[in-house]
């Protein structure tokens, strides 16, 4: 994480700088500044998706190529301050090359993380309430500044969010004499998934692995015993004390590939309904990936999609031949998280413990977390609707004073 830990007031920071260096400046002799988008999943320009407070979250910065002479590098600088605080100042985690012959505009940069200049805002900047940013340099890597034409600013607001409360259930079965149970991989993708796509800044997070009430071979009734299962423990669990506001999710290992269990929640609740419980599988994607997934698990965007169903989310329709279209409102042609226009571009603020990386997801490849499609993620209209839900669920038991 970037952290400055410089707070000078404006003379001073004038006093120290380098004399500007013009030799990227266009004919308007400034760098021209396309915007600055605030993403923590999924974002427009306009900073339209509601940011959770105290969420991982990136500044993403877009320099005009089409302003600068000719091809350089460069590096920048940002000014932020929260809730009328005093500024204090965030460098960004990289530098782009600037080229006027290779400039694709602001859509290319938006779906690559290396054509923006991106900033991890430190947690003093992202509690509840009004962020406002600044560009206050941009400057070469050697350090010398460069001249701005109109230094953009950028002001958003954080809203508090309450945390998702879930419990995992890994289910242990049989195959003759061999047990067969989740491995801890599958656990920690599902919640670190789960932490970067939904809507929330922490995990009430807590896991366990019992003995599963059905057994090898499985058919198209193990997932309902394995609900049935979940949803009873819950209840014995929820009377000795559990938050009644907790998820329950069960987990089923799929033994190689050889014991499938296709996912499936209990109900899908029209209303605020946390006792609804929801399986899936889990397992490594293989050598051909698993719906687009290539890394060491597929448990997180498939529990993600189950837990989808818990929080009232139905199916957009997409693929159309391997879905069902009950989500007649889904908004986004064939699935995707975007518009065609390519409003919406997503963002994974990534996971070094997985690893998983930091990454732009564009809008036109990538499918909401609720269709059948290749490449998932949460669309604004999901990633909305989840937090709508939560904070309606989060209201049935009322705060202790």
């Amino acid at each position: 994480m970037a952290k400055s830990s410089r707070r000078f007031v404006g003379f001073q920071r004038t006093r120290f700088r380098r004399a500007p260096t013009p030799a990227l400046a266009g004919p308007a002799a400034s760098i021209g500044v396309r915007g600055i988008e605030i993403s923590q999943c999924i974002q427009d320009l306009a900073n339209s998706v509601t940011l959770v407070a105290d969420k991982a979250t990136i500044a993403r910065l877009y320099l005009d190529a089409a302003t600068v002479a000719k091809a350089g590098n460069v590096t920048a600088e940002l000014a932020w301050s929260h809730e009328g605080g005093a500024e204090a100042y965030l460098p960004a985690m990289n530098t782009v090359r600037l080229d006027p012959a290779k400039d694709g505009g602001v859509q290319n940069q938006r779906t690559d993380l290396s054509q923006s200049l991106n900033f991890r805002l430190p947690p003093q900047a992202i509690g509840a309430g009004q962020l406002q940013l600044r560009l206050s340099r941009v400057y070469t890597p050697a350090g010398s500044d460069l001249p701005v034409g109109a230094p953009d600013t950028c002001t958003v607001s954080f809203t508090a969010a309450p945390p998702l409360r879930i419990r995992v259930i890994g289910l242990r079965y049989k195959i003759g004499t061999k047990t067969v149970a989740p491995d801890a991989v599958h656990f920690n993708y599902l919640r670190s998934y789960l932490g970067r796509a939904y809507p929330v800044a922490a995990l009430e997070w807590s896991q366990v692995v019992v003995d599963a009430d059905f057994a090898s071979p499985f058919d198209d009734s193990t997932v309902d015993l394995a609900n049935a299962q979940i949803a009873a423990l819950r209840s014995r669990e929820v009377s000795n004390g559990v938050d009644p506001r907790t998820h329950y999710f069960g987990l089923v290992s799929d033994n190689g590939g050889d014991h499938f269990m296709r996912g499936k929640a209990f109900a899908i609740p029209s209303s605020a309904q946390p006792d609804t419980v929801a399986s899936g599988p889990c397992g490594t994607p293989g050598p051909g990936g698993f719906a687009g997934d290539h890394d060491l698990s597929y448990a997180d965007w498939y529990g993600a999609h189950e837990l989808g169903h818990t929080f009232g989310r139905y199916h957009p329709g997409f693929p159309k031949d391997a879905q069902d279209a009950s989500d007649t409102s889904f908004p986004y042609a064939d699935g995707f998280i975007s518009t065609p226009d390519g409003r919406f571009v997503g963002l994974d603020t990534g996971d070094q413990a997985l690893p998983a990386p930091m990454q732009a997801l564009p809008g036109n490849v990538y499918h909401d977390v609720m269709t059948y499609a290749d490449n998932q993620w949460l669309s604004a209209y999901t990633y909305q609707a989840i937090l709508t839900r939560l904070i309606a669920e989060d209201a049935l038991v009322p705060a202790v004073a």
